[in-house]
């Protein structure tokens, strides 16, 4: 990933290869994963609450994309395994979190984690994560998939650096050098250099 500044998200080619399987963690209605199916030769995206699980299996089907496969559980870490509760923060299910920032939630749901381990994916080029503070759990879950795949680039969102610096330390142990993208000031990209 030689061209990390802005000129690099122009072009999908330049993280996305046909050849290797595309991960949309936390894919909500499914953005990342419609605009890039065409790009990779498989798309998993994973989306836990039911409601915007089928918003994003309805896109999928309305686009006609043979190669995403959704998923209706969340990652997290080996400890996070099994049922945990979703607070969700917006009738359209973003900011829906198990790690909440705040308190106020407009209603809950019991969902299903697994770790990206369990699922023996390989071929991975690249990863895009929100999952709304359940970063660094989801990567705790996920470290032998990611070795397997040569440490793929991640696209990831965090609202409180400061807060959440265990996440970017987290990363660095693993050799991913980070950048924020250019215009949003709570996306990031880590790439191994």
């Amino acid at each position: 990933a030689a061209k990390m500044g802005k000129e690099a998200f122009l072009d999908p080619e330049i993280f996305i290869s046909p050849d290797k399987i595309f991960l949309d963690i936390g894919a909500h209605t499914g953005t990342y994963a419609l605009s890039l199916a065409n790009y990779s030769k498989h798309v998993h995206a994973f989306e836990p609450q039911k409601m915007t699980y089928y918003s994003l299996c309805g896109g999928v089907a309305l686009s006609n994309l043979k190669n995403v496969t959704c998923h209706n559980f969340g990652l997290g870490s080996q400890e996070q395994e099994g049922t945990m509760t979703l607070h969700i923060v917006s009738n359209d299910g973003g900011g829906s979190s198990v790690v909440p920032d705040t308190e106020q939630f407009l209603n809950s749901e019991e969902i299903q984690i697994k770790t990206l381990d369990s699922m023996n994916l390989e071929n991975i080029g690249f990863i895009k994560m929100d999952v709304e503070n359940n970063e660094e759990f989801v990567l705790q879950g996920g470290i032998e998939t990611l070795k397997a795949s040569n440490n793929p680039p991640i696209i990831f969102e965090c609202n409180d650096r400061e807060k959440y610096s265990s996440l970017f330390d987290f990363l660095e142990k693993l050799g991913y050098k980070i950048v924020t993208i250019s215009g949003a000031q709570n996306m990031f990209l880590a790439c191994i250099s």
